[in-house]
């Protein structure tokens, strides 16, 4: 019986319901819409129809159930009873006119419907030999669907973009329809004819997810939609049907593809469906996925469909590693998301590889009843997983840097799940030290995260302290030298006795034996492991533990070699690589890294950051590096004896700068009461019974912390504490100047003495200024040792600096510490003084006249305040008196007054005026003038001047003396200006050796300019000049300084600037950085100084004898920093300007480079090609016109219709005139190569013809000897007149020039000579033509042996 038709097929529209078949009117006839109210209570009265139906057929379907008898048709039919039909579909099509409490009604009442009808669908599917369902109760099923549908579609619609709320009507028809679901997918013989699905029927439940699924942005709003139940609807739908899975893999791929939190919820589905045989809804989607355009960079699709393969490798990586050849090509795909997903599926994969490695088998069933065997074996297992490792370790070098970052993190979180093979722990720890030096964030991050993880996760002990690994390692390493296999040791004497005396084949022999024990030992263990002897046991043991501490020891290499790359990190400009760093170093100090020490010294600096978030994560590091438990995130702190032990290892080999930044910590730490107060009773007690150098460091710690905290020090029993633990006989007998510093630097923390006998504070400290005085007079130094006094230095500095801070009265104090210095220095007489104690005395004249400077304007900056107080209380005291003067009459007696006080303020501001006189006079006058200071000034002159080189034979004499000289200047600006030609000529003369002189003199240099500019001013290129010195200190505290003073407006960039743009390729590293960083700066101020120096700076370098690169690397740094289009545009203009006045080709090259590095615009191109004549000349040379060309097409780029004509009529030019002008250039280069050619041969000939005329001088000169002989033994009468011979010989150039040579006249020759000399007259004629050069070339050297042949030949017969 053929099935009968359906009288309810799904409607493309709502609106096709008025057609045919269905035939339903918009308003049933009945329907009142008079009004509001009217209306209201029509759509109640459908409510209730539908309601009253629902009622009924529940009842019948209930009778029915109990019965058990079969479904009627007639029933059916009520359900598709006309007026019910119709108002459904009245409600359904105005559901937005509803009020909330009717739809409430039908939506509970559709939902209702539903739940009964497939309820009833699963009741019949239930019995036994059921068949399948008429074709009316598929068009109740369907229609009530499709109603319940189209109501959720139109109230969902109506919402709008507005956000998801919760609602009960959504979560009614969610359920509604996974329960219809449900049933069609259980009950599919039931309710299809001979199986065959209605898809617009199936489908309809996923129809009404896909809207749903759109909206589930977040997790709020997954929820306030029910996306589970949503998404476990397509989950059932797959197998209602075959048809179903590729219309909602579709779907699902353009949902990918439209919404980016699709993809996650997508590889959740995929978990949902049915396993077995297979997941077809994931294998299709990976399909899919393998169709992508990989190379499709417009839109979002691919960006949001990538995520969809990380997602379901996460939840089925078995799955994903069985099809991963069809996804794989992608990793050459142009867009970087597929390849940074596709690398984060890997990484899920072999985690899953990992954790299943022990496993030897994973089988799965096949369609078909066969077994696939997933991995076959381990040793497949092993290929698979090595050629997944070998993508990843490529896709590090990825060209896209979120790839590369993303390729990190998932070697990350291999290591963080304990996956990664162990013989990749290596590796991977190179490729994250490499990755580093990565130029973007994000790869560099990746790269500190991964190294932490490593660390975090490595397989050896919790200590990486490399000291016992290597001991235990020499330990392990003779045990097995000397118990290795007969063979191997055999071996091993030979090598050794073919290696001789040889250290680097002794070692090659060395590490090929214990390569081979090793082996050995391993082939043991696996082939016969329950054969072998206790000894071979213990042997094998040994070696495996050999293995293991050299693997250790590389490991811990592997981090010192990196220790470079790890503190350049800590001085990144990028926040995220400074914290990242910082949580580094915090983990390796836990593992006690030898790294990690100096990388925490190294991040202390940053504690002077000008963004607090940095100095706050440093301050966190330092807690849990020196104060907490490891591992407690700073929560925990250590014992306090700890503590204190590890800040005196910390600041006993500090650096000054260290020291500096460790205060800062310090004082902060104090401040918030983070250091218990027992820490400082402990370095209390060190300090006074202590050794060594921890005396001094634990008072240099007291020191840091009373800076915050005054009463840690400021009592007398801890006076007469540091009285003799820093100043006492134990710093006296050793000669501990380190210890006295340390003291001087704990009093400078304590206030200014107060003169009080009575006060046992007073007299504590007076004794301790004694102390000091004896420590500054430098009593204890050896004359005979140059240590003694280096050390002093430093030591006098800070304890002159602390007797200015507590003496009453410094000055006096001062004094007498001079006159002593001065009567033990010249006790000889000025003529025959130690050069140390010179030193020392000049020294101390210095840092005295500098202190005393300080101390007048601090004395003078009180007084000031005191005064402009004083002013303000009497201009308060005006106001308010002439505020009630206008209050009543003015009389004349209050006028007067007032003018009485005004004239009191004037002579205040007088009084004001003569304060600073008085103060310009002491400074510039009583210091170093009249004081007793300025009686040493000439032999100070002296001293440095060094006539005739006195004094050159003591170094620390010559740098004592110039920094004095320095600090006298600094004083005072008449001497500054009288001797500032001495001072650079000091540091001129200065020997190539002594870098500490220029150094400490480019310092004071800078002071000198910050404190009188206008004196140092013309100085100001031998400043600069500076910056070439040979030495790498030298040149790093010239560019420091100019960088303070450019920086503080002290000195003006001038065409100077060139230098130090030449650092910019200078190879010490921090001068590069530095002087990168001053243009950095630069070029944040509002007029740009870059762009004005730009063309000074050019032509500078280019007339430099500078390598091309490196004037490059120059430009290209600078010109980066001309960002604004007016800018480049002038620049271009000037630059172009130039190209006429360019005395080589290479300069003009290097103008076309600074040109193609500018940010084109339109103005430009027209500029350029308006403006050809003036680099016309150029274009024959290969970098002009690369350049040139490279100009061209950045100008195409801009995608501008109105240049188009412009550009290619400016292109047309440029070939045109390149061609004439490389012809011109090979025609020129043609010519001097012809013209060098004739020259080497006119010179050549030149010197053949010069011999020739030697040849005949000679021979005319044994004639006439010859005549003579002749005339004594021959009779006057038979003398002969002779005939003079003459030969000419003629060479005939390529312009046809003749130059003939006469040899002279001769006497008469034999008959068979005369020939010879015929011979001789023989003209020789050269033609040069380039076509015919190396036969010529023979001609020209064949006619110049048959000139010579005849000469010599001549010569000879007359010598005859």
């Amino acid at each position: 019986m053929a099935p009968s038709a359906s009288c309810f097929p799904i409607p493309s529209t709502l609106q096709d319901l008025e057609r045919e078949p269905y035939n339903l009117l918009p308003y049933p006839d009945d329907f009142n819409d008079d009004d509001d109210e009217a209306r209201d209570d029509s759509f109640s009265a459908l409510v209730r129809k539908v309601e009253h139906g629902n009622r009924y057929l529940t009842m019948q379907y209930d009778q029915q159930n109990n019965s058990g008898d079969d479904e009627d048709e007639e029933e059916d039919e009520q359900w598709m009873e006309e007026g019910r039909l119709q108002a459904i579909y009245t409600l359904v099509r105005k559901s937005a006119s509803l009020k909330d409490e009717t739809r409430d009604a039908l939506v509970s009442l559709l939902c209702q419907a539903v739940k009964l009808i497939a309820s009833s669908l699963n009741t019949i599917s239930a019995k036994e030999g059921g068949e399948a369902v008429p074709q009316s109760f598929r068009d109740v099923f369907s229609c009530h669907m499709y109603m319940l549908y189209s109501l959720m579609f139109l109230l969902e619609t109506n919402q709008g973009d507005a956000k998801v709320q919760e609602s009960n009507e959504r979560d009614m028809y969610v359920q509604a329809m996974l329960y219809a679901a449900q049933a069609m997918s259980e009950c599919r013989q039931t309710l299809w004819q001979r199986g065959v699905a209605d898809e617009a029927v199936i489908l309809l439940p996923c129809r009404m997810v896909y809207p749903l699924l759109e909206r589930a942005t977040g997790v709020q709003a997954r929820k306030a939609i029910g996306a589970d139940d949503a998404l476990q609807i397509l989950a059932v739908t797959l197998y209602s049907t075959d048809s179903a899975l590729s219309t909602i893999t579709a779907a699902l791929m353009d949902l990918m593809h439209s919404f980016e939190h699709m993809a996650p919820m997508v590889a959740e589905l995929c978990t949902m469906v049915t396993e077995q045989p297979i997941n077809r809804l994931a294998v299709e989607l990976l399909r899919e996925m393998g169709r992508l355009d990989g190379n499709d960079t417009k839109g979002n699709g691919v960006k949001f469909v990538a995520p969809f393969l990380p997602a379901l490798a996460q939840v089925r990586p078995r799955l994903v590693l069985q099809h991963l050849t069809v996804i794989l090509p992608h990793l050459q795909a142009e867009t970087y998301y597929l390849r940074s997903a596709l690398v984060q599926a890997i990484a899920h994969v072999l985690e899953y590889l990992g954790k299943n490695e022990m496993s030897a088998e994973h089988v799965a069933e096949s369609p078909d009843g066969a077994e696939v065997s997933f991995i076959h074996n381990s040793s497949n297992s092993t290929k698979s997983r090595d050629a997944l490792l070998q993508i990843l370790a490529e896709r590090v070098y990825d060209v896209t840097s979120f790839t590369r970052g993303a390729t990190l993190k998932a070697w990350a979180n291999l290591v963080m799940s304990n996956t990664l093979p162990k013989e990749m722990l290596l590796p991977v720890t190179k490729l994250a030290i490499d990755r580093l030096q990565d130029k973007t964030v994000v790869a560099r991050k990746q790269a500190m995260v991964l190294l932490t993880m490593v660390l975090e996760n490595n397989p050896f002990m919790g200590s990486l302290d490399p000291k016992p690994y290597n001991e235990k390692m020499r330990e392990l390493y003779d045990y097995v030298k000397e118990n290795m296999p007969a063979d191997v040791k055999e071996a091993y004497k030979g090598s050794l006795e073919a290696a001789g005396d040889d250290p680097r084949s002794i070692f090659e022999a060395e590490q090929a034996a214990l390569a081979a024990a090793l082996e050995e030992a391993e082939i043991m263990l696996r082939d016969t492991p329950d054969e072998l002897t206790e000894a071979q046991q213990t042997y094998c043991t040994k070696v495996q533990a050999l293995k293991y501490t050299q693997s250790a020891i590389e490991f811990i290499e592997l981090f010192e070699e990196a220790t470079v790359a790890l503190e350049g990190m800590l001085l990144s400009v990028n926040n995220s690589d400074v914290t990242e760093a910082l949580h580094f170093f915090v983990q390796a100090r836990h593992f006690q890294l030898p790294c990690a020490v100096t990388g925490m010294k190294r991040a202390l600096a940053l504690m002077w950051s000008t963004e607090t978030a940095i100095r706050d994560e440093v301050l966190k590091a330092f807690i849990e590096v020196f104060l907490a438990q490891p591992g407690s995130e700073g929560s925990t702190l250590l014992p306090p004896r700890q503590i204190a032990k590890n800040l005196l290892i910390l600041t006993n080999e500090a650096t000054v700068s260290e020291l500096a930044s460790i205060e800062e910590a310090i004082q902060r730490l104090v401040k918030d009461s983070r250091i218990p107060e027992q820490v400082f009773l402990i370095l209390w007690s060190i300090a006074k019974d202590g050794s060594g150098d921890f005396r001094a460091a634990a008072l240099h710690l007291l020191a840091m912390a009373a800076s915050a905290d005054r009463s840690l020090i400021d009592s007398k029993s801890r006076l007469k504490l540091l009285l003799d633990a820093g100043l006492g006989e134990y710093t006296r007998e050793r000669k501990d100047w380190k210890l006295a510093k340390a003291a001087a630097i704990v009093l400078q923390r304590v206030g200014r003495a107060k003169v009080d006998p009575t006060d046992a504070k007073y007299l504590v400290l007076e004794h301790i200024i004694e102390e000091l005085c004896e420590v500054a007079r430098g009593e204890w130094c050896d004359d005979k040792k140059t240590k003694d006094t280096l050390a002093w230095f430093s030591t006098a500095e800070e304890t002159i600096k602390a007797l200015f801070v507590i003496s009453p009265e410094p000055e006096t104090i001062c004094r007498e510490i001079i006159i002593g210095m001065s009567a033990v220095t010249f006790q000889d007489g000025y003529t025959d003084c130690n050069p140390l104690r010179l030193a020392r005395f000049f020294h101390v004249l210095g840092h005295v006249a500098l202190h005393l400077l300080v101390y007048t304007e601090g004395l003078s900056s009180v007084v000031r305040r005191a005064n402009a107080l004083k002013s303000l209380k009497k201009q308060e005291d005006v106001g308010k008196k002439k505020s009630r003067n206008q209050q009543r009459s003015v009389n004349d007696s209050s006028g007067s007054e007032e003018d009485a006080m005004e004239a009191e303020l004037g002579m205040d501001a007088a009084i004001e005026a003569d304060n600073e006189r008085q103060l310009t006079d002491i400074t510039e006058q009583e210091i170093i003038g009249r004081g007793i200071i300025g009686v040493y000034g000439p032999l100070l002159v002296r001293v440095v001047g060094n006539e005739g080189g006195a004094f050159a034979s003591s170094n620390i004499l010559m740098q004592a003396s110039m920094l004095t000289l320095c600090k006298f200047m600094c004083v005072s600006g008449s001497f500054c200006e009288k001797h500032l030609p001495l001072l650079f000529t000091g540091l001129a003369n200065a020997p190539p050796e002594d870098t500490t002189t220029r150094a400490n003199t480019v310092v004071a240099l800078g002071d000198l300019a910050f404190r009188f500019p206008n004196e140092v001013e013309p100085y100001t290129p031998r400043f600069y000049a500076c910056l070439r010195d040979s030495s790498t200190k030298v040149r790093r505290h010239t560019l420091m300084v100019l960088t303070h003073l450019i920086l503080n407006d002290m000195v003006k960039v001038k065409g100077q600037v060139c230098e130090i743009a030449i650092c910019l390729q200078d190879n010490d590293l921090r001068i590069r950085d530095m002087a990168r960083l001053l243009f950095h700066e630069l070029s944040k101020r509002s007029n740009n100084p870059i762009y004005n120096l730009l063309p000074d700076i050019i032509s500078q370098l280019s007339q430099l004898s500078m390598k091309k690169e490196d004037f490059r690397g120059i430009m290209s740094f600078l010109l980066g920093y001309i960002k604004k289009e007016r800018q480049c545009e002038m620049l271009c203009e000037k630059l172009c300007q130039r190209y006429p006045n360019c005395k080589s080709t290479e300069q003009k090259g290097d103008l076309t480079y600074c040109i193609a590095q500018l940010k084109m615009t339109e103005r430009m191109i027209k500029y350029l090609a308006e403006n050809f004549k003036l680099y016309k000349d150029a274009l024959h040379d290969t970098e002009v016109n690369k350049h040139m060309f490279s100009i061209l097409s950045k100008a195409r780029k801009l995608g501008k219709p109105e240049l188009r004509q412009h550009l290619d009529s400016w292109e047309a030019h440029l070939n045109e005139v390149a061609k004439i002008g490389a012809e011109n250039e090979a025609a020129d280069k043609k010519a001097s190569s012809a013209r060098t050619r004739a020259k080497k041969k006119a010179s050549k000939k030149s010197k053949l013809l010069q011999v020739v005329e030697e040849d005949e001088l000679d021979i005319q000169s044994d004639n006439e000897a010859m005549d003579d002989e002749e005339a004594i033994m021959l009779p006057r009468s038979s003398k002969k007149p002779s005939r003079m011979g003459k030969k000419t010989a003629k060479v005939i150039d390529d312009e046809d020039d003749e130059l003939e040579f006469a040899s002279g006249e001769s006497s008469p020759m034999p008959h068979s000579n005369n020939k010879a000399s015929r011979k001789g007259k023989k003209k020789v004629k050269v033609i040069d033509d380039d076509e015919d050069d190396d036969e010529n070339e023979f001609i020209d050297k064949e006619n110049d042996r048959q000139i010579l042949s005849s000469s010599r030949s001549s010569r000879r017969t007359r010598l005859s």
